[in-house]
């Protein structure tokens, strides 16, 4: 992505949700993360975003899956005894 189309995407984002707001110390600081995404993609998943969320995303809610949400293993498992021996 380039800086232009950071930009864009911010831009939607604002026009988006009423309270995110965007200056170009932002754009600069969100530029440096995304640079290195598709613009498509992350505009695809803000797009599927927006229609399950109320709040404004954060970087991470646009590039970690489709979804827009963060990735939890499913094979993890929870074993509250772990670490203490038989008794």
């Amino acid at each position: 992505m380039n800086k232009k189309e950071c930009y864009k995407l911010m831009n939607l984002i604002q026009v988006y949700y009423e309270k995110f707001q965007f200056d170009q110390h932002k754009l600069d600081a969100w530029y440096m993360v995304l640079q290195k995404y598709s613009y498509d993609n992350v505009q695809k998943n803000l797009l599927k975003f927006v229609g399950e969320f109320p709040h404004p995303p954060k970087i991470s809610d646009l590039v970690h899956n489709s979804q827009g949400r963060r990735y939890i293993p499913k094979t993890f498992v929870l074993d509250l005894t772990a670490g203490e021996e038989d008794r």
